[in-house]
């Protein structure tokens, strides 16, 4: 008896092959052309993440094989949580599908059991970031607070996006480990809407806020004294911002130090840029290059400084790299880290804002 391939006649073997040829040996280009590659930004139009992510896809898709035409589509929720968990695990893993989160969200399935990470950022396969990172925490002059150290003897509501997102975790990271008497009010889709909150009076400020994103507008904001930058939160002091002190610097025993470098990591890591662990190798590094090529360009290098927008990359492989360097911190000092992470005394969660793994 024949088996069921030898029962094949040859000819339709010949014609699968002939079929599936080209298939396999589908070049970049061939791939690429009339393609549209879309780049997810996980919150809301308008904020430093989006104005980023838009300066991007306005000249990578000349440096990828076969021109794609590039577009941003915003999909805010949970602070960047839901698009991650979507690029990473729904949207097709054919490399036309970017995710651009916020920085700190690669960095939430180190909370354990309580993340709602779908990913691990040890897999995903990440393309580059545009600049590392400054935040800072700022109030609104009408609280009255002048310095950190006033943080410590009154309660200071400020505005946050998703609940496992570090506009909520490090307010509470600070308070748990260092006084600091932050509340939060989370649920707000980016951060125009909790700038507005701030106009209003609905909040006394920012737990975080990207230097990036306030430099364009520093005037308005700080040299009219209509806010106040309290301190900051990196590896390593701003070069704009010599005046203000480094939080890292002001915890006051070696554990809280480590454990705070842990968090900020995520600051050095800057725009992160990926795509799903499932992407074909060869298309992942067609990526990576063409990221690379777009920082060097002219056009883009001239809108970034006329936009005030920093560009000094980071490659994927770097990132990958410090990804791994963080997830084997010793399991002690994450566990305190994810303990001061969950701990959220007194949050307050807007009606209707996305919940946080969906």
């Amino acid at each position: 008896m024949q088996s069921a391939v030898s029962g094949i006649a040859p000819a339709v073997l010949m014609s699968a092959a002939l079929a599936a040829g080209p298939a396999l040996a589908q070049s970049p280009a061939d791939f690429y052309k009339g393609k549209t590659v879309t780049i997810y930004v996980g919150l809301s139009a308008g904020g430093g993440y989006d104005t980023n992510a838009r300066l991007v896809g306005r000249h990578i898709g000349k440096y990828i094989p076969g021109n794609p035409n590039v577009v941003v589509r915003n999909m805010p929720g949970a602070g960047g949580l839901v698009m991650t968990n979507h690029v990473a695990q729904v949207a097709p893993a054919d490399g036309t599908n970017i995710g651009a989160p916020q920085r700190g969200v690669p960095f939430e399935p180190l909370l354990g059991q309580a993340s709602k990470a779908k990913f691990d950022p040890r897999t995903l396969q990440w393309i580059g970031s545009v600049n590392s990172d400054t935040s800072v925490a700022l109030v609104h002059s009408r609280t009255g607070i002048k310095t950190w150290a006033d943080l410590k003897n009154r309660e200071t509501v400020i505005a946050g996006t998703g609940v496992g997102t570090e506009s909520v975790v490090i307010p509470y990271v600070l308070r748990n480990l260092m006084g600091l008497k932050f509340k939060v009010i989370a649920g707000f889709p980016g951060g125009n809407e909790m700038n507005l909150a701030m106009e209003r009076g609905e909040v006394d400020g920012r737990g975080t806020f990207s230097w990036t994103s306030i430099k364009p507008h520093y005037k308005d904001m700080i040299e009219s004294g209509k806010y106040r930058i309290l301190f900051q939160m990196g590896l390593r002091q701003h070069q704009d911002l010599k005046d203000v002190p480094l939080i890292v610097d002001l915890a006051e025993d070696p554990e809280t130090k480590q454990i705070l470098k842990v968090q900020f990591t995520a600051f050095e890591l800057g725009r992160p840029l990926f795509v799903a662990e499932a992407v074909p190798a060869d298309r992942v590094e067609i990526l990576r290059k063409a990221f690379d090529l777009s920082m060097k360009d002219p056009d883009l290098m001239s809108e970034a400084v006329k936009s005030d927008q920093e560009v000094n990359p980071m490659s994927g492989a770097e990132m990958a790299a410090a990804f791994k360097e963080v997830y084997a911190t010793p399991p002690a000092l994450i566990a305190k880290l994810a303990n001061a992470s969950t701990d959220k005394p007194d949050l307050k969660v807007l009606q209707g804002a996305a919940k946080e793994g969906e």
